[in-house]
């Protein structure tokens, strides 16, 4: 089913795709990517891997698009950001909606890079989400230039360091945690030539030190060789880490 959620949000819908179950008590999310420049048929709304619905038969599937892309066709990636609203705490209550109708009892968000940023972000607001984050972008600040100045001129209208002062849990993973009081649980997975390795290794060394989280609450930093560099793993070896959290 496609379809559109009124999130509240200067009128920018929450566009989705969903595959719904039979019996089924579990909620996989797909987080968008970024775009490639120039590619018409990836423009919004753009719903990364929602090809791979049929690689989980046993759980509902919502592919998500990012409501913030809709504001400028010169984005190739938008963060979830906004000049004056919380995207991504909008993007949580409609979904919890959604939960609740789906009775899913577990519920998992992946996502790559931007993505990546993205599940980790949604799962801080949805108690009881686990987030699958392939080489995620922590901060968003330290990322491209180019990316930020695309965000900067037709999101924010002001620099990003600006808006920081402002809305610091849209930039960084780490702020959106304090912000929402909690670290969800999370598995990280990276390699050693990804250029976000050395972020990812403090942001979890901060975790365990003792971020605020709720009990239960299980966190994996999970170095792999099979992708070098910063770029996804293959669907089957995803596949494999998606399905270990949804059963």
């Amino acid at each position: 089913m496609d379809s559109t959620i009124d999130i509240g949000v200067d009128g920018l819908p929450l566009h989705v795709k969903l595959f719904e179950r039979e019996s089924s008590d579990s909620l996989l999310i797909f987080m968008p990517s970024a775009v490639a420049a120039g590619n018409v048929a990836h423009r919004h709304p753009s719903f990364a891997r929602w090809q791979w619905e049929s690689h989980f038969p046993q759980a509902h599937v919502l592919a998500v698009a990012d409501p913030s892309m809709g504001i400028a066709q010169e984005l190739r990636g938008a963060w979830y950001m906004h000049r004056d609203h919380d995207v991504i705490a909008a993007m949580a209550v409609a979904i919890e909606r959604l939960i609740v109708r789906l009775g899913a009892r577990r519920v998992v968000i992946y996502g790559s890079s931007l993505g990546g940023f993205g599940a980790l972000a949604l799962a801080a607001c949805l108690p009881g989400a686990v987030a699958i984050a392939e080489v995620p972008q922590l901060d968003f600040g330290k990322w491209l230039q180019s990316a930020r100045t695309a965000v900067e001129t037709h999101i924010l209208g002001r620099e990003l360091e600006q808006h920081r002062l402002l809305h610091p849990e849209q930039v960084g993973i780490r702020a959106r945690f304090e912000h929402a009081s909690q670290v969800p649980s999370f598995v990280i997975i990276s390699n050693v030539r990804d250029s976000g390795y050395r972020e990812q290794l403090e942001f979890f060394e901060w975790v365990c030190a003792g971020a605020p989280r709720d009990d239960g609450t299980l966190h994996e930093l999970r170095l792999v060789d099979q992708v070098l560099g910063h770029g996804p793993l293959g669907v089957q070896a995803a596949k494999e880490l998606i399905l270990g959290r949804l059963v």
